[in-house]
């Protein structure tokens, strides 16, 4: 029976546990301050909706779409009524209907930017 020495051909390829130490880097999102304008994207079936809204301390602010997207967002939901930043989870937006029905349509955002205040 032979041994096959197989650890020092890997520490040669992969290096020490020292060297296999990842770094890892946290990308800091800016604030939202209230009258931050942040913009939005989320992802639909049929495309990219984008939009942006002033940050409130309110929460539940409305998403103002861009044409293209809140055509996107009628072809999708015919009786479309505007875009909302879900009220408990800050990561979606809600689609609000003009027909009364139990829930709304939820998207959960794909990009979102905080730039300055409001202008």
């Amino acid at each position: 029976m032979s041994v096959i020495d197989i650890l020092g051909e890997q520490e040669e390829t992969l290096g020490t546990a020292e060297d296999l130490r990842e770094e890892i880097i946290i990308e800091t999102m800016q604030e939202e301050l209230s009258g931050s304008l942040v913009k939005v994207e989320f992802e639909t079936s049929i495309g990219l909706c984008r939009g942006y809204y002033h940050s409130s301390e309110l929460g539940h602010e409305e998403i103002n779409m861009d044409e293209e997207s809140a055509g996107i967002l009628k072809s999708l939901f015919p009786a479309y009524n505007g875009v909302f930043v879900h009220q408990s989870n800050r990561d979606w937006v809600e689609i609000s209907l003009a027909e009364h029905i139990s829930g709304f349509p939820e998207y959960k955002m794909y990009n979102r930017i905080v730039t300055g205040g409001a202008a």
